[in-house]
């Protein structure tokens, strides 16, 4: 971080004058719609925000009380995760997020993590949290009842909103589904509809009564 600055192009008088220490700095990049893929900033999580609202659009009759909560600071700590799994006291938490989707050139095709278009990801584990087997199977059993796409994901770093909510008050069973995602943490982040989709309908069937 020492080797790191930004360049305003201003001059020390300028820049004393209008920015101080802890002013947000962003790289300016537009939400591009490529057809078959979107990409564009802060998809991580963007996406679980899509799959979200449109999530309570669906569900007419859920199996049980749902509660969609958009969390803040993921990335340093979890805090929004931690404060409303705490109020919501949830016996199943799911969080809803984005894994790596090193599927490119020039990658060891055992460390593509995820793929695009090959479905939701259904994590097994990562660094903060085991996904509880259960809802492991459970998630696979819709999935392939229902031949919804999905592939399944282990991250040996990092980790999501899921350990929150694992370790809330008496604790929750916890699994995280993921919008497989290229590029994260960059201002091109990519993402495929089918994927988001495959997502989408993957959690709605897990929520809602059959009608068969």
């Amino acid at each position: 971080i020492q080797e790191f600055y930004v360049d305003t192009g201003l001059s020390p008088e300028q820049v004393t004058r209008l920015i101080r220490p802890g002013d947000p700095v962003t790289l300016i990049q537009k939400f591009l719609d490529l057809g078959e893929a979107i990409s564009g900033k802060a998809l991580d999580n963007r996406v679980a925000c899509w799959v979200g609202i449109h999530l309570l659009e669906r569900l007419t009759h859920p199996k049980h009380d749902v509660y969609v909560v958009f969390t803040v600071q993921e990335e340093i700590g979890m805090r929004g995760a931690i404060t409303s799994s705490y109020a919501i006291e949830p016996d199943i938490g799911i969080a809803i997020d984005t894994p790596l989707a090193v599927d490119t050139p020039g990658v060891p095709e055992e460390d593509a993590e995820t793929r695009l278009g090959e479905g939701c990801a259904i994590k097994i584990m990562d660094a903060s949290v085991d996904s509880d087997r259960a809802l492991v199977d459970q998630f696979i059993d819709c999935a392939e009842e229902h031949d919804n796409p999905f592939q399944l994901e282990i991250l040996p770093l990092g980790g999501t909103d899921a350990a929150a909510l694992q370790r809330s008050k008496m604790g929750a069973q916890t699994i995280t589904l993921s919008v497989p995602t290229r590029y994260i943490h960059s201002v091109t982040e990519m993402v495929l509809k089918r994927d988001l989709h495959a997502t989408l309908e993957l959690l709605t069937l897990s929520l809602q009564p059959s009608t068969s």
